[in-house]
């Protein structure tokens, strides 16, 4: 495997590190409400470590995230049979998806990096030739904002999303369970035992997807099973309306994250899988170690016309944003910070 190539940004504050296999941003500097310095991003030493756990650990991934039903897709009466690395579904896009690739990665100015990767046509059983773009920015709000763009040179699908965890007590902290959360969605994706959405919108009230207060990860996890791993139907959904949709906090450190998107959906998943890994800085990370926010389209959106698919035309770009802010809170100051109308 080719050596790592780090890219290193800083503002204010705030500081990150990405690296171009998978585009992972693989560190993230955060204080908390005592200045003291902590990396909250779940991750390993080299791309070398990434590439043998074989998962999607602070990835960008695509062509298209998420689950697609029998890997098969129809564009205007024409199928397409789509590689299959989830039993009879496609996952993230197929066997070999942008999280496994070498992007290749330049600064885009002194607080901004830049990534690109080309899929030719055929590549996973898409059609068309298609570029993939990611841009890591730090503002001088104190936000990373991720953009994810693609072109291609014909219709087709397209949900790229970033699958980074977060553990704001610091990523060697053990588990999120103590976190605050609040998410605003009142409906989730029901999904079947195959991990298909079953295409209806269900409330989220009465099951332990409502998050629309803010409540520990931990409090109802178990009744979700082995954790979370389900979509959440995001308000406001108005395209291209980039709108805070989630809240965090850990209040041992006082630090706090806010999440802004433009997407419809967003993927609440808490690495359930996750068992004695050997991360970096010595790190060792077991179930629960890490949350991941994956901002996205609804899983099977292509064949699920209830969930209005939206196909991306010859020639046209594909947008995706998502805005990640982070402060520093005193014990007096979480209440406020979840004070907002959902």
């Amino acid at each position: 495997m080719q050596d790592d190539k780090v890219y290193r940004i800083q503002r204010g504050g705030l500081a990150i590190e990405v690296i171009e296999y998978g585009a992972r941003l693989k560190r993230c500097l955060v204080p908390d409400a005592a200045g003291d310095l902590a990396d909250v991003v779940p991750g390993f030493s080299r791309a070398s470590d990434y590439a043998a756990r074989g998962g999607t650990m602070g990835a960008v991934l695509g062509r298209y995230g998420n689950r697609i039903g029998h890997g098969r897709i129809a564009i205007r009466g024409t199928e397409y049979q789509l590689s299959r690395n989830d039993g009879e579904h496609t996952m993230h896009g197929g066997a070999g998806h942008f999280g496994t690739r070498w992007w290749k990665g330049a600064y885009d100015g002194p607080h901004s990096i830049i990534l690109e990767l080309v899929s030719e046509d055929g590549d996973q059983g898409w059609p068309g030739t298609m570029t993939a773009r990611v841009n890591y920015t730090l503002t001088e709000n104190f936000e990373l904002r991720i953009d994810m763009q693609a072109i291609c040179d014909c219709d087709t699908f397209v949900n790229m999303l970033f699958h980074g965890y977060w553990n704001l007590a610091g990523h060697g902290s053990g588990s999120v369970h103590a976190h605050l959360l609040k998410i605003a969605a009142t409906r989730y994706t029901p999904k079947g035992p195959d991990g298909l959405p079953t295409g209806q919108l269900a409330p989220v009230e009465g099951t332990p997807f409502d998050f629309r207060q803010p409540k520990p990860i931990g409090a109802n996890i178990a009744a979700a099973g082995n954790g979370y791993a389900h979509n959440l139907c995001l308000q406001n959904t108005a395209p291209e309306i980039v709108r805070p949709v989630a809240w965090m906090v850990d209040p041992l450190s006082g630090r706090a994250l806010t999440l802004k998107t433009d997407q419809p959906g967003v993927q609440l998943f808490t690495a359930n899988s996750w068992s004695n890994l050997a991360g970096k800085d010595g790190a060792v990370y077991n179930a629960h170690s890490g949350l991941a926010l994956e901002t996205q389209l609804y899983p099977n959106t292509p064949n699920t016309p209830e969930f209005s698919p939206r196909l991306l035309r010859s020639g046209g770009i594909y947008c995706h944003r998502m805005v990640i802010g982070f402060s520093s809170l005193r014990a007096s100051e979480i209440r406020d910070f979840f004070e907002t109308d959902l």
